[in-house]
């Protein structure tokens, strides 16, 4: 997220003087950087915030009540975050508290459309029941996460119908169901599913009998993209069913090798051998290293040819791949495209002329473009630079495999998805997070992505050291230490040391604040629970075939 900081102001001051926050253009020539951002109509702006006696003239102002002293920070946002702060907000800091991350809303929107049924999760809780049969003679209860249903007697259809905002994953699933026995005993609960076209026909799939089984094989024609809901049918005879949970479980297929970053070239120039044991030792198949660069007469050109050679084979000869890593937000600027494209084409020519044992294997790009300052507000545009880099780097690859990472947030980016599948071998998804579910959830759409376009994913986790964050929660109020602003068409929260009324717009008073450790995002402080996590996760994930193993970030 872009941070924009205070490049200007009196250190001392009467609040009846006041201060002046002021848009003003960036100097001639200037790269986005920041305490910068980029206005709608494309000028490169700089905030600062002066003394009411020191504004600039030349400079969009807005006058605030008081001393430059008693800001704290400035942080732009877009309209639609500004529209979603009507009642609570969540401000992410630095440790210090004057640097802002992120603004969002306290208030999780609910998520739009469909998405991906979860595994391994209990789904009655989340489902909604549809009784269906002209007798009525079914009644249905779910309470505390357990179904019950009673059915009476009786010679017409009847049942259940859960549903969900879901589509199937397109993996090798099985449907597990926690049954206490039927009442009576040889009461049959049929179980069934549809998509689409059985739900317009009123039909459903057949799976199995609730009580007699407790897994049940999908069915292989079922279209689990237009996945509609379960049913439950009720016999003929008055019975009792509880079902105390209803999850989806991946099939397990074979797991591909663990891939880990290498990000200092020395380790592999001068402890080549080291390293290799050590990927031996935690099954790591694919190596992501810095590889350094020179200048040549044509552009670029690997520094050592000789010496990555050396080490790829060896490499080669213990089943370990090497690629290149490189990357850099700056990259997507029209500036510095020319520069990434000389560096892609020198990956290539080293391949051209080295030896089967000695080639690289593909080459992969971190370039987190979205890190840029003001890319909220210049994100269309950014993103359209990032596709076009995409372009150029597959056209100079030379047969090399590129793969990109990518955040897990960008799961909702249709069109950035869209170019990478055109442009890219795989991804290397940047699932930052602890909790199995969670990782397991932002990982679904990835693989599934795969599969459709039939690309290569990687799962990455974290295990290295981040920083503490500050995180604020702001509520509605009539004065308050977050002040929302407009200024020259572009939306501000600007915070203060002490809670003020808002001349300008809303203001929000702090409710609470809690130090982030880190320990949500990255296994740093417990290596082991990684480790041990692993298995699980590798055999849950091996179940699509786009899946290319989990890749470990600052792996110790």
């Amino acid at each position: 997220m872009a941070i924009l900081t205070i490049l200007s102001g009196a250190a001392g001051g009467a609040a009846a003087s006041g201060s002046a926050l002021q848009l003003c253009p960036a100097p001639q020539g200037a790269a986005a950087q920041e305490g910068m951002l980029t206005h709608p109509d494309g000028r490169l702006l700089q905030v600062q915030l002066r003394a009411a006696s020191a504004a600039l003239p030349s400079c969009a102002s807005l006058p605030l009540p008081v001393a430059p002293a008693a800001v704290t920070a400035v942080h732009a946002l877009t309209p639609a975050q500004a529209a979603s702060l009507a009642g609570t907000l969540l401000v992410q800091m630095d440790a210090g508290g004057e640097r802002i991350a992120s603004v969002e809303s306290g208030v999780e929107a609910p998520r739009q459309g469909r998405h991906a049924m979860p595994v391994r999760e209990n789904l009655l809780p989340l489902l909604t029941l549809r009784p269906y049969g002209v007798e009525e003679r079914i009644a249905a209860e779910l309470k505390d996460g357990r179904l019950r249903i009673d059915c009476r007697a009786g010679a017409k259809p009847a049942g259940l119908l859960l549903a969900g905002p879901w589509h199937l994953s397109a993996a090798a699933m099985r449907l597990h169901a926690a049954v206490s026995s039927p009442s009576p005993a040889d009461a049959a609960f049929a179980l069934g599913v549809a998509d689409a076209a059985r739900a317009a026909r009123e039909d459903a799939a057949p799976i199995g009998v609730l009580g007699s089984a407790t897994s049940f094989a999908l069915p292989t024609r079922l279209d689990g993209a237009s996945w509609q809901h379960f049913s439950i049918a009720c016999p003929e005879q008055a019975a009792q069913l509880e079902l105390a949970s209803l999850r989806l479980q991946p099939v397990p297929g074979k797991a591909p090798g663990r891939s880990a970053w290498v990000w200092q070239a020395k380790q592999w120039m001068e402890e080549g051998d080291s390293m290799l044991a050590w990927a031996a030792r935690h099954g790591l198949r694919t190596l992501f290293i810095s590889v350094p660069l020179t200048a040549a007469a044509d552009g670029m050109a690997v520094a050592q040819p000789e010496r990555l050679g050396a080490f790829a084979r060896s490499a080669a000869a213990q089943g370990i791949a090497l690629w290149p890593v490189d990357g850099d937000p700056r990259m997507v600027l029209e500036s510095e495209q020319p520069g990434t494209l000389a560096r892609m084409r020198a990956y290539a020519a080293y391949n051209a002329a080295a030896d089967a044992p000695a080639r690289l294997r593909g080459v992969q790009f971190d370039i987190e473009h979205y890190l840029l300052p003001g890319y909220e507000r210049a994100a269309a545009e950014l993103d359209r630079a990032y596709l076009a880099l995409l372009r150029g780097l597959r056209r100079e690859a030379d047969g090399l495999a590129l793969e990109f990472v990518v955040p897990f947030w960008w799961s909702g980016k249709s069109a950035l998805l869209q170019g990478l599948a055109e442009y890219a071998s795989g991804v290397a998804v940047m699932d930052y997070r602890t909790d199995p579910a969670q990782i397991r959830r932002f990982a679904q759409p990835f693989l599934d992505w795969g599969v459709a376009h039939k690309k290569q994913v990687r799962i990455a986790l974290e295990a290295g050291y981040l920083p503490p964050e500050l995180q604020r929660r702001y509520a509605r109020a009539d004065a308050g230490e977050a002040w929302l602003v407009q200024l020259d068409g572009v939306p501000l929260l600007v915070l203060l040391k002490s809670a003020q009324a808002n001349p300008h717009g809303a203001s929000f008073r702090l409710q609470s604040e809690r130090v982030l450790d880190g320990s949500a995002t990255t296994f740093h402080a417990d290596p082991a629970a990684l480790l041990r996590l692993l298995p699980a996760l590798e055999a849950d994930f091996s179940a699509w075939p786009s899946f290319n193993g989990i890749a470990l970030h600052e792996l110790k």
